[in-house]
This record gives C-alpha cells, sequence and structure tokens, in this order.
C-alpha cells in the first residue's frame, strides 16, 4: 500500500497539502492477501 501510494501511478506526494488518493481495489486485496497470510502463518488458524 505504501509503496503505492509513493509511486507515480498515484499522483500523490507525501509533502501534499490534498489528503491520498482513493487506493484501487487491487491494493486493498493485495494488501488485505498478505495480512490474511501472516496472520495464518503466525496463529496456526485459518482467518
Amino acid at each position: 500500500m505504501r509503496d503505492w501510494l509513493t509511486s507515480a501511478a498515484s499522483g500523490w506526494h507525501r509533502g501534499a497539502v490534498a489528503p491520498p488518493p482513493q487506493l484501487p481495489a487491487e491494493v486493498v486485496e493485495q494488501t488485505r492477501s498478505r495480512y490474511v497470510e501472516a496472520y495464518e502463518r503466525l496463529t496456526g488458524r485459518t482467518f
């Protein structure tokens, strides 16, 4: 998520006064998948 926000694809930069753009659904899904995978590895449970 952070990589996308700071990339040219987002059109936003940290020093901007405007709030960051809405995240694309693909970025949200990829981030969610990583967190679910981490949870399952750490706990041994299915999310």
